[in-house]
């Protein structure tokens, strides 16, 4: 998104659609001389941030976040040779630890690339604050010409509580999941990649990763075979140091603020995508008896349910709530120095209190503190749109570029090569034959007489209270030249169904957003590898 004369202008992105394609934007001739000129503005910015400079901020979070991601990496595998200086780039991107289709893993690979090409570091952030959903997985099975989706539990299902609390709560069905989706995978894919990510998956649940982490363990164990040169971490690990309690102490002090940015930029967001919905893309920051939203969850650790935050001013303390038995206290210098309120969210982190930031402060804070450059997927970036108004309008700085890629990769099937306007042919054929049989019929002297007929009917002018004869006229005569027709009319009712149910069958085995581990590993990785390189 830019600003041109004072009005928004939003960058329309599409994945795309064709197997081996990829969408990147910006497109740029040097990715090096973009990540300098990337690098120059975030460091040249500065601002205080209720008595801690935003510089200060961004050194200290990002070498506690290398500190924490190589900690993290090396508890499962070595970590990898990054840059020796921990004030050389970053280039962060982040997703659930979840299973994940091609497209979204995809940006692990030009993570490393982009990195690697540029000497910077490359880590992965596990945004384990949102809601752990994927404990069923969509697989594709049956005979080729007869393809099903089925539904293969991975775990049993839970309530709705975010990945960081989420355990695995039945380890024997985790633990059987690889098999069981190879098993009905295996008409369509011989040797699916779930055979070798499974087992490690297992592995690390067992060592106590929870249902995320032992996913997300597994797929990173098996990036490092590979080559790709990445640290990971979980968000929770990054929002329990204190540069983001601080970060998140300064929103909370201005939550009217940033309430009243945050829903005129929205609706400007709307207005140009032509957005009726007031829940679209988020809903607006709303008030409450006296309290004000802000863009983050609350719960505790007893209590696992994230709901949303709200925050007032009670002279020099912020209390905070979640109008369902959370309650803080965070107080603040006189002067209004947010030192004593970083100091007691640590204090309540450690009795079990979860703050945890929504998607707006999650990537704010990753691309102005923790990064030089973030890489988003499409959802992302169309979402950041909206983030660079409020950077603007709130710190009064220019936030710096993100890059947004994506690609699409297809299950490595035969497919019917029926397309969707076989169907309409045949539909306009039926549409035809309704209305216009005469286009159909042979010529004979009685089909004349008839045509000649409607002809008439057609091109006379008839008084109001008339023209229902013309149309019963016309019917009868369509339906006379449309009995000679019908076994052509019967062809086609088959024809048409064929045609709908290879569309069926295409639709199926066509899906890109089946998970990555359901593609052969021999094919899916080094397409990527080739992909993050051009």
């Amino acid at each position: 998104m830019k600003e041109v004369g004072g009005s928004i202008v939003y960058k329309r992105l599409r994945a795309p659609s064709e197997d081996g394609q990829v969408f990147v934007d910006p497109v740029v001739a040097s990715k090096s001389s973009w990540l300098a000129r990337n690098v120059a503005l975030h460091r040249g910015t500065d601002c205080d941030l209720h008595g801690c400079r935003l510089a200060e901020l961004q050194t200290a979070a990002r070498r506690q976040l290398l500190a924490s991601a190589r900690r993290y990496t090396a508890a499962y595998r070595s970590p990898p040779d990054q840059p020796a200086d921990p004030d050389a780039p970053m280039i962060l991107v982040g997703h659930q630890p979840e299973l994940v289709h091609p497209g979204v893993w995809y940006k692990n690979f030009v993570l490393s690339e982009l990195a690697a090409q540029a000497s910077a570091h490359a880590v992965n952030l596990l945004v384990d604050n949102d809601i752990a959903r994927g404990t069923t997985l969509r697989v594709p099975g049956g005979a080729l010409e007869r393809p099903m989706v089925f539904s293969v539990p991975l775990d049993r299902p839970t309530d709705a509580i975010p990945h960081e609390e989420r355990d695995v709560r039945d380890p024997a069905l985790f633990e059987s999941a690889g098999r069981r989706v190879a098993e009905v995978l295996r008409p369509l894919i011989a040797r699916p990649l779930i055979e070798r990510l499974w087992p490690l998956a297992v592995a690390a649940s067992r060592q106590g990763g929870n249902f995320g982490q032992a996913i997300a363990r597994a797929r990173h164990i098996l990036e490092g075979e590979w080559g790709l040169r990445t640290l990971e971490v979980p968000l929770s690990h990054v929002c329990d140091q204190w540069p983001f309690r601080w970060f998140a102490a300064h929103i909370l002090c201005q939550a009217d603020h940033l309430r009243d940015i945050h829903n005129g930029q929205l609706t400007a967001y709307r207005t140009i995508h032509g957005i009726r919905s007031h829940t679209h893309p988020v809903p607006d920051l709303a008030t409450r008896d006296g309290w004000t939203e802000v863009p983050f969850w609350l719960w505790t650790a007893a209590e696992p349910v994230r709901r949303r935050a709200f925050v007032r001013m009670a002279g020099s303390t912020v209390e905070a709530t979640d109008f369902h038995g959370v309650r803080l206290a965070l107080p603040l210098h006189g002067d209004g120095d947010a030192g004593p309120c970083v100091d007691r969210l640590g204090e309540l982190h450690r009795a079990g209190v979860r703050l945890r930031p929504r998607a707006l402060i999650t990537t704010m804070y990753a691309r102005l503190v923790l990064g030089d450059v973030f890489i988003h997927g499409i959802g992302g970036a169309k979402y950041d749109q909206l983030t660079d108004a409020i950077v603007r309008r709130f710190f009064g700085l220019e936030p710096p570029e993100y890059l947004t890629v994506s690609a699409t990769k297809k299950l490595p099937l035969a497919r019917a090569t029926v397309e969707p306007a076989d169907v309409l042919r045949i539909d306009r054929l039926f549409r035809e034959l309704q209305y216009h049989p005469e286009r159909h019929v042979e010529a004979t002297p009685a089909a004349a007489a008839l045509q000649a007929e409607k002809r008439r009917w057609v091109e006379t002018l008839m008084p109001r209270g008339q023209r229902r004869d013309r149309h019963r006229n016309i019917a009868r005569i369509n339906e006379a030249l449309r009995q000679p027709l019908e076994s052509l009319r019967q062809k086609l009712v088959l024809e048409r169904q064929d045609l709908r149910a290879a569309l069926g069958r295409r639709s199926i085995l066509e899906a890109r957003d089946y998970a990555f581990c359901l593609f052969p590993e021999e094919s899916l990785h080094p397409s990527l590898l080739a992909l993050a390189r051009q």
